[in-house]
């Protein structure tokens, strides 16, 4: 009815229900962007049936709006809970959750599609999760060539160690010219985490003294406009599989 053009109190008045509950069952059963989804309707009902503990969260409209809207913009459900947690509202939800009525959907649905990562994991094409590399990362190739060609103090590489026997992690940073190194014990592989061991390392060195950093593609370093924005560094990504083109570090 709503594909014919029918509005909400016309439909009310169809199906005898009240315009509100039309209002919210719209609301709850769209997809971003497009009209009702009855088909998506009928399966979370299902869902919700089978899984109670979840009803008090999918059942919020706004929450669901806002759900669908990271899903299609490609955020993973761990992102989409961090991001509910940050607001610090009353619209919080664990990626447990998220992933569990996701997988409740049919493999086909447009929900369901948004996800990064569909079924079990393809061994030749690593799947999004896994792959997911640096937002907005700038080439090392565009790298200004004084910091190439090692003609100034304060140009870093930077990289993260696993300690022996998986007991933490070590970041590493090496000036180019000098060699001068500084370590930070970092203990997860988180990239909050290791953004924040770099800012404990660098905050004894003058700002003068930090140009430039240098990273490989590892996920650890996702974050890395965090460290742009303390201490108004240039970030550089070496491309996949060249360990030659930071040296440095590596020697």
């Amino acid at each position: 009815m709503q594909r014919d053009g029918k509005k909400q109190k016309e439909i009310a008045e169809a199906i005898e229900v009240s315009p509100s509950t039309v209002s919210r069952e719209l609301a709850r059963n769209h997809v971003t962007g497009k009209r009702y989804h009855p088909l998506h309707a009928e399966r979370r009902a299902n869902f919700l049936k089978k899984r109670p503990s979840v009803i008090s969260k999918f059942e919020d409209p706004e929450l669901f709006e806002v759900v669908s809207e990271k899903l299609a913009l490609n955020w993973s459900p761990e992102q989409i809970s961090g991001y509910l947690w940050k607001q610090a509202g009353k619209h919080q939800i664990s990626h447990q959750t998220i992933y569990k009525y996701l997988w409740s959907l049919d493999r086909n649905h447009p929900i369901r599609k948004a996800m990064r990562r569909s079924g079990r994991r393809n061994r030749k094409h690593k799947p999004g999760f896994i792959r997911k590399q640096a937002a907005d990362r700038v080439s090392i190739h565009d790298r200004p060539k004084v910091a190439s060609n090692r003609k100034r103090v304060g140009d870093w590489e930077l990289a993260l160690v696993v300690c022996k026997k998986s007991t933490g992690y070590l970041v590493t940073a090496v000036d180019r010219k000098t060699g001068y190194t500084l370590v930070g014990r970092c203990k997860k592989k988180s990239s909050r985490l290791v953004m924040d061991t770099i800012r404990s390392m660098f905050k004894k060195v003058p700002k003068k003294y930090i140009k430039t950093m240098t990273f490989d593609n590892g996920t650890e370093f996702f974050y890395h406009r965090l460290l742009s924005t303390w201490f108004k560094v240039k970030v550089f990504f070496a491309d996949p599989y060249c360990i030659g083109q930071r040296g440095t570090r590596d020697q």
